[in-house]
């Protein structure tokens, strides 16, 4: 059994690290790294492809072997999460286990923080890193005591604050699939103390990793009752549903009237859906819409043999020109109809003109939130028509059509920022004030007759032009080949 292990890095300067069977090659990537001052997120272990997850006693090393310290690429893996459930939260998930998929850069805490809030794992909201428990046995009768999370992995429980934040790639887990066990563990510090505590690690944080510690930092004592309602829907979720509403594939039912807000921008309302099922996806279609032709397959050869071709690139001229043309056709667009689709499924629609920024939408957002829920930050996500889920900025200077290249219809998806909304909020799901839901209309879609044509349709096909055919000039005959000509004589 190796009973220590020398490690070096690109400089050749070596450090020798004591170990015993049950060591981690993780914890030796730690060790070595502070010895050498260099950061163990940055780094790794290159002997044979070795695995930071696995012991010395099962790493097949001997003693005194010899370990390169290599920088690890800036390009995180994905892991897949599944979290095993106490007997106490598990009821109601299925074999009490969530499964997600996650950055090898995320760290335990975050994981934790994106279970918790339903964001991964498509489940309810709980309460995994703010959990409290009355206990009367130190003196303050009913007070509450912090709750610690505590993951088993791989043989090794990760209790303190400090191990939460090691990251999956510090754990040794780059890529395939992980089982982090959940259990909890009652600490003799009070609930408030302890959530100080953690606020303060977080706002002593480096700032270049605000962005990341953000999303983990802890909510105040409103967490302490667990919301048991289903969590917010993912931005995705909605976006398949009508990602596509700026070109809707049958027309909708005549607006509703439009109602006067206090920015005196007529709005239309509509109700949240009644059925779990898109309207569009209880319309009845031809599957031979979907059958590709041998016309297409010509369309689809005709444009990679184009795209294959060497082109030359554009001169300035050229290019300036092109901008000048996007720019005039933005100029074109007169309004753009932008309809918010809030959480509860409920949606405002209201238009846009050339001078309205992206400030001036999220006025109108705030307009109609409930008075309650209006000092409330919350976020704007365009899902676009390839789904990249871009965030609308706050910004006054930022034109919705000229800068945001928005056009004809266009679904917006409304959604709490998450370090910094309320537990409140974010549980919430009815936000539009009561004016606005009292003038809400249902939103239908028309049954075109005569939409669905008969099964055996083979489908649209697409003219591709005339075909080149090498013929006779007076349109006769092909021309046959001589080797053809010598065997027909026989």
């Amino acid at each position: 059994m190796a009973s220590h292990v020398v490690v070096i890095d690109s400089a050749l300067r070596r450090t020798t690290i004591k170990t015993t069977p049950t060591t981690s090659l993780s914890e030796v990537l730690e060790e070595a790294c502070s010895k050498l001052g260099l950061n163990a997120a940055q780094y790794g272990l290159n002997n044979k492809q070795v695995d930071l997850s696995r012991t010395i006693r099962l790493a097949g090393l001997s003693a005194g072997a010899k370990l390169e310290l290599v920088q690890l690429s800036k390009s995180a893996g994905v892991v897949s999460i599944a979290l095993q459930l106490p007997e106490s939260e598990g009821g109601g998930t299925p074999n009490a286990r969530l499964t997600d998929k996650f950055p090898s850069s995320t760290t335990l805490w975050l994981v934790l923080r994106k279970f918790e809030a339903g964001v991964a794992g498509a489940s309810v909201s709980r309460n995994f890193t703010a959990r409290g428990v009355p206990s009367t046995s130190h003196g303050a009768s009913g007070r509450l005591y912090y709750e610690q999370p505590i993951i088993q992995v791989m043989n090794r429980e990760l209790s303190s604050f400090t191990d939460l934040q090691k990251s999956l790639a510090q754990l040794g887990f780059n890529s395939g699939s992980v089982l982090l066990r959940l259990s909890f563990r009652v600490t003799d510090t009070p609930l408030e103390e302890a959530m100080a505590e953690i606020q303060g690690y977080f706002d002593s944080a480096e700032p270049s990793t605000g962005s990341t510690t953000q999303s983990q930092a802890t909510e105040p004592p409103a967490p302490l009752k667990p919301s048991v309602e289903p969590g917010e829907p993912a931005p995705s979720e909605t976006t398949l549903q009508r990602q596509d509403e700026s070109q809707p594939l049958a027309p909708l039912s005549p607006q509703p009237e439009p109602i006067t807000t206090a920015t005196s921008r007529p709005v239309s309302v509509y109700r949240p859906p009644s059925s779990s099922t898109p309207a569009a996806a209880r319309q009845p279609h031809n599957d031979g819409d979907y059958a590709p032709t041998v016309e297409h397959a010509h369309v689809h050869q005709k444009l990679l043999q184009q795209n294959s071709r060497n082109t030359r690139l554009l001169t300035d001229a050229q290019l300036a020109a092109q901008a000048k043309e996007e720019a005039a056709k933005w100029a074109a667009v007169k309004d753009v109809e932008i309809k918010i689709r809030f959480p509860d499924q409920s949606a405002a629609s209201a238009k846009f003109g050339q001078s309205d920024s992206a400030a001036d939408l999220y006025n109108f957002v705030r307009e109609c939130l409930a008075e309650r829920w209006r000092s409330e930050p919350f976020m704007l996500r365009n899902p676009g028509v390839r789904g990249k889920n871009d965030v609308i900025p706050d910004d006054a200077n930022q034109k919705v059509i000229k800068d945001l290249q928005l056009k004809g219809r266009v679904l917006v998806i409304f959604d709490w920022v998450d370090s910094k909304a309320s537990v409140e909020a974010r549980s919430t799901k009815a936000v539009l004030k009561e004016e606005l839901r009292s003038q809400a209309q249902e939103l239908k879609v028309h049954d075109v007759s005569g939409s669905v044509e008969d099964q055996h349709d083979p489908g649209v096909k697409v003219d591709v032009g005339k075909k080149e055919t090498k013929s006779d000039e007076g349109g006769g005959k092909a021309k046959m080949p001589k080797w053809l000509k010598g065997l027909n004589k026989k």
